[in-house]
């Protein structure tokens, strides 16, 4: 290698264990640590997925947890000039602090490039946002150098909100590391959790917060366990947060105690998704869901809300079922059509498989961004010679 190691500094609210972190995650662990040096900016905290980064990424905490802190733009440029990345990268609206940070820096020729990019809708904006909202997602869109959406439904949505040209927007989607599913061990696990071989598993990994709508969840699979009980259906939801006890609650009430299992946080995803029958997504509204793709790698059918990029990921009737937020009618029916037919199940999870492996291995998605990283700094390096980044690409 003739260049030096390009600098990647990642600005977003927290490494919390939701679906935009553990693919942060999974990305810097993932890039060669010969040809790219990550630092993450975690503005609020550091959140437990700090613990899941590999030694060499360094991970620093601003402290500002949920109180404003106006000075945190500032706060951030201090430590981009002492850290000099080649690129920077903000993620949603936790990115304004790191975008205006990005400024302040660059004012003293001490920040490299910009990228940001759009993982998700805020609650409760997720239909459309306040016109102040709006007009500062445009303006961080024109601040950067390059801007991208990890979904096309979610790049069409930031584009049509803010009116930012689509043709500057990119599209990268997520992706997940298919051979993790495959040597994952489910052996014990409906033990541990008291689960029957024979029971029917529903389950559903995700941040226990509103957008998930958990409670048009365990209301379809009430349904679902009053029409069939027969059959022992099982709901496992693998998470923490703050609707957890309403979920406690409604099974109180519905007798239900020992057919909602709540796990709380898990490391190991893959094997519980290894031991259920079927993947459950409620949401009000997704970027792109990485607990779908993994679902998907566990050969998992996927029932999930038409939201987002769900339609993407889910095709109706061929890797698993969509239907509409808050129907839990129709939720149950299709999960009590995948219980009477196990083939079909195992068919649609199969299907899933095969769809995740052509277009969403976590391979294609660090490629693309290395090559985006590598777009960037080229840009800042032209005319620099101490700046080489040409021996950085894996042939060169």
């Amino acid at each position: 290698m003739t260049g030096k190691r390009l600098k990647v500094m990642h600005v977003l609210d927290s490494l919390a264990m939701g679906g935009t972190e553990r693919m942060l995650i999974n990305l810097v662990n993932r890039m060669d640590a010969g040809r790219f040096e990550h630092v993450i900016c975690c503005v609020s905290r550091k959140g437990e997925g700090a613990s899941h980064l590999n030694p060499e990424v360094r991970c620093l905490d601003m402290g500002k947890g949920s109180a404003r802190d106006w000075l945190m733009p500032r706060k951030i440029a201090n430590l981009l000039r002492v850290e000099r990345p080649d690129v920077v990268h903000t993620r949603s609206w936790s990115g304004v602090d790191g975008v205006l940070a990005q400024q302040l820096a660059k004012l003293n020729q001490r920040s490299g490039r910009l990228v940001h990019s759009e993982h998700g809708r805020n609650m409760p904006n997720i239909h459309t946002e306040p016109l102040k909202g709006r007009v500062i997602r445009r303006m961080i869109y024109h601040l950067a150098d390059e801007v991208f959406a990890v979904s096309a439904e979610l790049r069409d949505h930031f584009c049509r909100e803010t009116g930012f040209p689509a043709a500057r927007m990119r599209v990268i989607p997520n992706g997940v590391e298919i051979a993790k599913f495959d040597q994952a061990d489910p052996q014990g696990v409906r033990e541990e959790l008291g689960i029957e071989a024979n029971d029917f598993v529903i389950g559903m990994v995700a941040r226990l917060n509103p957008t998930k709508d958990l409670l048009t969840l365990v209301r379809a699979f009430a349904r679902l366990s009053q029409t069939t009980p027969e059959r022992k259906p099982r709901l496992v939801l693998v998470g923490e947060g703050q609707e957890r006890r309403k979920v406690e609650q409604f099974a109180a009430e519905q007798n239900l105690q020992r057919a909602i299992i709540l796990t709380g946080t898990r490391d190991d995803v893959p094997r519980l998704l290894r031991a259920m029958d079927v993947f459950v997504l409620s949401s009000f509204s997704e970027g792109m869901s990485g607990a779908v793709l993994e679902a998907m790698g566990a050969r998992l059918p996927v029932v999930a809300t038409n939201v987002g990029s769900n339609s993407e990921l889910v095709s109706e009737g061929e890797t698993g079922f969509l239907v509409e937020p808050r129907d839990e009618t129709t939720m149950a029916e299709r999960l009590a059509r995948l219980m009477a037919n196990r083939e079909l199940a195992r068919q649609l999870g199969e299907a899933g498989r095969r769809r995740l492996e052509q277009s969403y291995g976590i391979e294609t998605m660090v490629q693309r961004y290395e090559e985006l990283y590598l777009s960037l700094a080229r840009r800042s390096s032209k005319g620099n010679d101490s700046a080489n980044y040409e021996g950085l690409h894996k042939d060169g």
